[in-house]
Order: structure tokens, then sequence, then C-alpha cells
């Protein structure tokens, strides 16, 4: 079951994203609330069989035009009054020729590399593994937990950590979500919901630093 949202927040750009504010699959049911005055509206549309057969066990009416005209309008308006946006044109060529951009060292004065934004992204999967033995030596485990780009720990290999300053860290995390993914897995590692922007300490907005780097640009 997925939700439209009809009142985005000031750090919300996923209309720009191409990700919202309307899911466009993936779904059984989705719903479209509207508050009315004198009543709560809650327009559902089936997505696959499933959910058409759901409905149809719930004895669900079908919505008269004007209600799904008020849900569409709902929709229209949200996209309309997000608080942030990015402009993707060539997004992933300008992320990999912008490798030495002067911007990093701006952004990494600043962060922290507390790894908030990587908490609570949708999409990150960065995790570590870990290996530890009983007392007695007769059992051993090993375990699967999350972790994040930002700590320098997570590129260690032989010895030594590949990213060691918080200024190659931020811009593989960037790179990656906007660039990197693209090549992986045929879309943008990014949903535009603006977490990442809420929760740092330091006020760093992603889409600031993305403005940033096109050539228009001032620091």
């Amino acid at each position: 079951m997925a939700v439209n949202c009809t009142e985005p927040g000031g750090t919300c750009f996923c209309a720009s994203m191409g990700t919202g504010p309307g899911a466009c699959g993936g779904y059984d049911i989705l719903l479209t609330e509207l508050p009315e005055p004198s009543r709560h509206v809650l327009v559902a549309e089936a997505g696959s069989a499933r959910g058409r057969e759901l409905l149809a066990g719930l004895g669900a009416a079908e919505a008269p035009a004007e209600v799904c005209a008020a849900a569409a309008a709902a929709l229209e308006r949200a996209a309309g009054a997000m608080g942030r946006s990015v402009d993707t044109t060539g997004i992933k060529e300008l992320l990999y020729e912008s490798f030495e951009h002067p911007r990093w060292d701006h952004t990494a004065a600043r962060c922290m590399t507390c790894g908030n934004c990587t908490q609570v992204c949708p999409t990150c999967f960065c995790i570590t593994v870990e290996d530890s033995s009983d007392i007695e030596q007769k059992q051993a485990e090993r375990l699967r937990r999350w972790d994040s780009c930002f700590t320098q720990s997570f590129s260690y290999i032989h010895g030594g950590s590949v990213r060691l300053s918080p200024k190659s860290r931020y811009r593989q995390w960037l790179t990656h979500k906007f660039a990197a993914w693209w090549d992986q897995f045929g879309s943008s590692g990014c949903v535009g919901c603006g977490r990442c922007i809420t929760w740092c300490p330091a006020g760093i907005d992603v889409t600031e630093e993305l403005a940033a780097l096109r050539p228009a640009a001032k620091l």
C-alpha cells in the first residue's frame, strides 16, 4: 500500500527528481488523502489484481469525477509547493567532471562526517561485516550490520583507509547518489525526500551543493 503526498515539507524536492509527490507504481493500493471541513476522504486506486480484489471485498464505491479531480489537483499543488529543487540536466556527467572542484573543500570544512545523512536516507545500504568467536574458540559468528561511508573505517583495505579526509567521503557519497547509481542501477540514488538536509547538524543542503558545481555558480 502506498500513499500520495499532498503536503510536502520545506526540504522536499522529489518533484524535480521525478519521484513524487505521487507514486507511479509498485503498489497494490494507492491512497490519496483529502481532508475537507465536513469530512475526511481517502481516494483509493488499485494498482494490481490483488488490490482490485481487496477493494471489491471492502465494498468500495467508485469515486465521483469531482473527487478524482480534487485528488489530482492536490498532487499538482504539492508538486508546486516543494521547498527545494535540483537541476538534473547532465548531473551524472557534472559530478564525474567535478572531482577536483573547490566546492568539495568548502563543504568538507563544515561536514562533521557524522553519518546522519546516510542513516536517514531511504536508499543508503552500506554495511560492514564483523567476525567474532567465543572465548573457547569453538564457535564463530559472522554478522552484517549497517554502516556509513562517512566513517573512516568503512574504506579500510589492507592496512589503511582509502578515503581519509571528510572531503573525499562527502564527494564519494554525493557522487554515488547522483552519478554512479545511474551506472549501477539505471536510476538516481536520491528520491528527493530531503531527509539528509533536515538531519544534517551543519546545515549542509545537497541541492545547494549540486547547484554550486554548475559552471555558472559562485562559491
